[in-house]
C-alpha cells in the first residue's frame, strides 16, 4: 500500500515558518513595548523627583537663576517623558500590528492543516475500503472453494 502524501506539504511548511516568524516578531514587539513602558515609568519617577527637589529649593529661597534652572530642568524632563509616551504609543501600535499579522499567519497555517487532515482522512477511508473489498473477495473465494468441495 502506498503511504499518504500531502501534495501541499511545501505550502504547509511555508505557512508554519511564516507563523513561527510572526510569533517571534510579536514576542520582540512585546518585549520592546515592555521596555518602552519601563522608560515611561522611569521618566515619570524622575519628573516627580525633580518636582519635589524644585519645591524644596523654592522653600529654601535660593536665587531666581536657580529657580529658573529648576523650572527649565522640569520642562526638559517633562518633554523627555512626553517623548517616551509617544514612543510607547508607537510601540503599542506595532504590537497590535504584529498581533494581527500573527493571527493571520496562524489562520493560514490552520486552514492548510485542516485540508491536510481531511485529505489524510479521505486517504485512510479509501485504504479501509480497499482493504474491506480485498477481505470480501478473499472470503467469497474461500466460500466458493468450500462449496465446490462439498
Amino acid at each position: 500500500m502506498a503511504r499518504f502524501r500531502f501534495r501541499a506539504q511545501a505550502a504547509l511548511d511555508l505557512r508554519v515558518r511564516e507563523h513561527e516568524t510572526a510569533l517571534r516578531e510579536l514576542a520582540h514587539a512585546e518585549s520592546e513595548q515592555q521596555r518602552a513602558t519601563a522608560r515611561v515609568d522611569a521618566a515619570a519617577r524622575t519628573l516627580d523627583e525633580a518636582r519635589r527637589t524644585a519645591d524644596a529649593a523654592m522653600r529654601t529661597a535660593t536665587s531666581a537663576a536657580d529657580l529658573q534652572w529648576y523650572r527649565f530642568w522640569i520642562v526638559r524632563l517633562d518633554h523627555e517623558r512626553a517623548m517616551c509616551v509617544a514612543a510607547l504609543e508607537t510601540q503599542n501600535e506595532m504590537v497590535a500590528a504584529a498581533r494581527i499579522a500573527c493571527l493571520a499567519a496562524r489562520q493560514r497555517r490552520e486552514s492548510l492543516e485542516r485540508f491536510r487532515d481531511k485529505s489524510q482522512a479521505a486517504y485512510l477511508a479509501a485504504e479501509a475500503d480497499t482493504e474491506r473489498k480485498l477481505i470480501d473477495e478473499l472470503a467469497t473465494r474461500r466460500f466458493a472453494a468450500k462449496a465446490e468441495r462439498a
